[in-house]
């Protein structure tokens, strides 16, 4: 069951979302650009990323490197922090129980 931390008891709207669902990004990126940042977000290896998008790790260095010059950033971390605070909507946090055996 999922509860709002709360205690409230009702779902939380963003347990009800798909979580590899790409929500709008910098309008500046391309597609696949924007796919590559959602899943630098959710902390994917390159090696991962590729494998996932059917590419060469070669191919997502590249990626990132237009990225990195589209938004003016210099690493994956600042990526993956901006990437997160444009995805997130302002909620609580959900908390997860499952029953215990």
């Amino acid at each position: 069951m999922e509860f709002r931390s709360d205690g409230s008891g009702r779902i939380c709207p963003t347990c009800r979302r798909p979580k590899t669902a790409l929500r709008p990004l910098n309008p500046r990126l391309s597609f696949r650009e924007k796919q590559v940042v959602g899943l630098i977000s959710q902390a994917k290896l390159n090696k991962e990323i590729a494998y996932e998008l059917h590419l060469t790790e070669g191919t997502i260095k590249e990626y990132l490197n237009r990225i990195y010059r589209k938004l003016e950033m210099t690493n994956r971390t600042e990526l993956a922090i901006w990437a997160l605070t444009q995805q997130s909507e302002p909620t609580d946090q959900c908390v997860t129980l499952e029953k215990l055996a």
